[in-house]
C-alpha cells in the first residue's frame, strides 16, 4: 500500500476499505494530514463520536475504536 499523497485520496481510501483491519493499517499512514475533520471525518464514517480534546488524543481515540472494531470483525468476512 502506498502512502497518500492528499487528505482527499487518504479519506477515499479509509473509506473504500473493506475491512477495519485494512482500515486500522491505514491509519497510520494518514498521520500526517491529522485534522479536526479528518478525525470528525473518518469517526462519522464508522458511526462513532471521538471526544474533544488534542489531536493526538482523538487520533489515538480513533485508533482504539478501529482496533475494537478490528477485534470483532473476524469471521465475518
Amino acid at each position: 500500500m502506498k502512502a497518500f499523497e492528499t487528505e482527499y485520496e487518504a479519506i477515499m481510501a479509509f473509506l473504500d476499505a473493506r475491512t477495519y483491519e485494512e482500515k486500522y493499517n491505514m491509519l497510520g499512514m494518514m498521520h500526517e494530514f491529522l485534522s479536526e475533520h479528518m478525525i470528525n471525518t473518518l469517526a462519522a464514517s464508522m458511526d462513532e463520536v471521538i471526544p474533544e480534546g488534542d489531536l493526538e488524543s482523538r487520533f489515538e481515540a480513533l485508533r482504539n475504536c478501529i482496533s475494537t472494531h478490528r477485534r470483532f470483525e473476524v469471521g465475518r468476512r
